[in-house]
């Protein structure tokens, strides 16, 4: 039911658009890096690191948003992702209530 919907029918024909496009493909690979750079030096409080780390996560993320259809992509993930949260705590509460009535 979910692979019907148009927002994810849309997301997915943009994400397919994005991989095509080396360059992009490129710098999301890099900013994925980043992200995990960032992370590890929050891990080990490094705060020289964390904030260089993050002011080139930041640069990067403006230059990929540049992208035609980015910023699209990036609001459409956010809702679908808001969405599937949503599923999966109401799924959670049924099972959790239906488990307690027993």
């Amino acid at each position: 039911m979910m692979k019907e919907h148009p927002k994810i029918q849309r997301y997915q024909r943009i994400e397919k658009a994005i991989h095509e496009n080396e360059g992009l493909k490129a710098k999301l690979k890099q900013l994925k890096d980043l992200q995990k750079q960032l992370i590890n030096a929050k891990e080990l409080q490094k705060p020289k690191a964390i904030a260089l780390f993050t002011d080139q996560y930041n640069a990067l993320l403006e230059s990929i948003e540049e992208f035609p259809l980015m910023s699209e992509y990036l609001a459409l993930q956010s809702e679908i992702n808001e969405t599937i949260q949503s599923i999966a705590e109401i799924l959670e509460k049924g099972v959790n209530t239906k488990l307690y009535e027993d």
